[in-house]
């Protein structure tokens, strides 16, 4: 049983340099054995081609530049040139980095120096003595009080070999450490004053699943939200439970910006362990936790994703240079096959290390063991060695050869089946994260686009709105001219007509006075009186052209093309016809135009001063 912390108690008690307590002593946290028959599906749809192809061929000192490329698998750094995968992210030193975050409560990416001395001194037997001892520490980092994350990575980085880390060993060193600041979670009863073994070793066996399971480069260590999803999936697969339509719901809600069109796509979410804890409480409750289902649950999830145990089941195997067959319990965990005697997997008879320069192939059947294949390792154009085996069912054998043939061809790029698996999933969510943005960068510049097209077409048609306006306007100044012309020669005529009236009248007048002289039958007063009666006998017919050239004089004023103040705002040629002036032709009548652009009727200086001599009034001042 696993004793928790009072929750009134201070989660972290004040370390100090002399605290050397080991917390092996507190009992190691132990990894699950497959002592039930199994198969990872998942590893056995990969695509060999896939993985080659997104391998890339360099040297181990280079690095690529994408996110997750520094490779510390020993099947590589051992080479001079190697396959290696794009997103390949190396977790052995995962298991530290998420100690170090629990110990920075308030996630500010620094430690006190007196913490992370306690921290090395009970990792020294993991990490080495020589750099980890809290005094070794404290030198390094005398001149802080708090130690960065990045800083403490680095001194990591560069004083610990990780090829000689054991993986298992340094995250059960870490989980004995910080298991305390994870116990205390929704999954654990809160009346429960101690945790249940079970729950305690289902919770460690999360959080190796946790650790392996961790993007790169993310601080505190957390997972992508879409491996999350598939982890609990799983999850709920093996406990014999439905996937609720509830928990997309529950897992989608913080992704509807991204699922929008209208949003940019974010960066993804990332879950730590401590919220993958809180949502598997949710999503079973704590008394689905306390069960013995959940236990056998997470104990096969620990085995098919941390420790990579890829199938297990019982074969026959042949004995070299023998027809003995024996029954054992084998188990496919990485590039290692491995025969034990019974399931318990306590005595192992035989194990046999996948590389490159075998291959598995299929035998014909025999009478007492129908379905037989073979493992044949070469060395050159010889079989150097050969391991034959066999099943009851031809399922089964199938099974074993796609899986072992997986492997083998898995094996030049350094990295287990499983491992790749991982890789392949992670680099589909880059590339597919790629297209979201790239779709969103295209559509913006589609949109951009769209507006310039629209703003192009209401210009367009403000332009044929005011164009159709001025030409309306020049049909109208046409039409004005038309009249004004018309009225112009109305007048022209008019005053014609009255010169003729004039020029009779005065002829008729001296022919009068030229008759009376002539006969001599009138005197002086006569001819003034009648002269005076002509006159006024004429005076009809000349009130008649003043009247008639007063209306047309109205006419002329009415009749005025947009006014100057529309003219000026609207750019727009006007024409005025303004009032007779004196000079020294009278009855002049005056057009002028104004206008920023050339008429098409009429241009400014041909409208620019029109007269119409009028020689009536000279007469009528005679």
């Amino acid at each position: 049983m696993e004793r928790r912390k009072s929750s009134k108690s201070k989660s972290f008690k004040r370390l100090s340099i002399k605290s050397k307590g080991k917390t092996a002593a507190m009992g190691a946290a132990t990894l699950p054995t497959p002592n039930f028959p199994f198969e990872d599906v998942l590893v056995s749809q990969l695509q060999v081609a896939d993985v080659i192809h997104n391998s890339v061929l360099g040297d181990t000192g280079t690095t690529l530049r994408m996110e997750n490329n520094y490779h510390t698998s020993p099947l590589i750094r051992g080479r001079t040139s190697s396959l290696f995968h794009r997103c390949y992210h190396e977790t052995k030193l995962t298991p530290l980095w998420q100690t170090f975050a629990s110990l920075d409560s308030r996630c500010t990416g620094n430690v006190l120096l007196g913490r992370l001395m306690n921290l090395s001194s009970n990792l020294s037997h993991v990490l080495g003595e020589e750099h980890h001892k809290d005094t070794v520490v404290q030198k390094n980092f005398i001149e802080i009080s708090h130690v960065s994350f990045t800083a403490y990575k680095q001194y990591v980085m560069d004083t610990v070999d990780v090829k000689t880390i054991e993986a298992d060993r340094l995250c059960a060193a870490c989980w004995l450490f910080c298991k305390h600041h994870y116990l205390n979670n929704p999954l654990v009863d809160s009346l429960d004053s101690v945790v249940p073994t079970k729950l305690a070793d289902s919770i460690f066996r999360l959080f190796c699943i946790f650790i392996r399971l961790t993007e790169p480069h993310t601080y505190p260590p957390s997972m992508d939200y879409e491996e999350a999803e598939l982890l609990l999936r799983k999850l709920v697969a093996c406990l014999g439970m439905s996937w609720l339509s509830s928990y997309d719901e529950s897992l989608s809600s913080n992704d509807d910006n991204e699922r929008n069109d209208d949003y940019e796509p974010n960066a993804p979410l990332q879950v730590t362990f401590k919220q993958l804890l809180s949502v598997i409480a949710d999503m079973i409750g704590v008394d689905t936790a306390r069960s013995n289902d959940f236990h056998r649950a997470v104990e096969r999830l620990c085995l098919i994703e941390y420790q990579e145990i890829i199938k297990t089941g019982w074969l026959m195997v042949r004995k070299a240079g023998t027809d003995i067959w024996k029954k054992r319990w084998t188990v496919l965990q990485g590039t290692k096959l491995t025969f034990y005697v019974t399931v318990l997997c306590q005595y192992v008879k035989k194990e046999i290390n996948l590389s490159s320069n075998m291959h598995i192939e299929a035998l014909p059947s025999s009478s007492s063991n129908r379905h037989r294949f073979r493992i044949v390792e070469k060395e050159g154009f010889n079989i150097k060695c050969e391991h034959e085996f066999s099943t009851a069912e031809s399922q089964s054998s199938q099974s074993w050869i796609t899986l072992v043939n997986l492997t083998l061809r898995i094996n030049d790029t350094g990295m287990s089946a499983k491992t790749s698996e991982i890789c392949e999933r992670r680099l589909e969510r880059l590339k597919r994260r790629e297209s979201e943005k790239e779709v969103y960068r295209k559509k913006q510049d589609v949109l951009q686009t769209y507006k310039k097209l629209e703003n192009a077409r209401k210009m367009r048609s403000l332009m044929e709105e005011r164009l159709g306006q001025r030409a309306q306007l020049r049909a109208a100044q046409a039409a004005s001219l038309d009249r004004m012309d018309r009225i112009y020669d109305k007048l022209e005529a008019l005053q014609h007509q009255r010169r003729l009236h004039n020029q009779e009248e005065r002829e008729k007048k001296l022919s009068k006075i030229i008759n009376h002289y002539e006969k001599g039958a009138m005197m002086n007063g006569d001819i003034h009186e009648e002269v005076k009666l002509h006159s006024v006998d004429g005076s009809d017919e000349l009130q008649r052209f003043s009247i008639e050239q007063s209306r047309l004089e109205f006419e002329l004023e009415n009749l005025k093309l947009p006014s100057s103040s529309a003219s000026s705002t609207s750019g727009n040629p006007a024409i005025t016809v303004n009032s007779p002036r004196k000079s020294s032709v009278d009855h002049a009548y005056e057009f002028s135009c104004s206008s920023s652009e050339n008429m098409s009727t009429a241009s400014t200086h041909e409208l620019s001063l029109l007269t119409l001599p009028d020689v009536t009034s000279y007469w009528n001042q005679k």
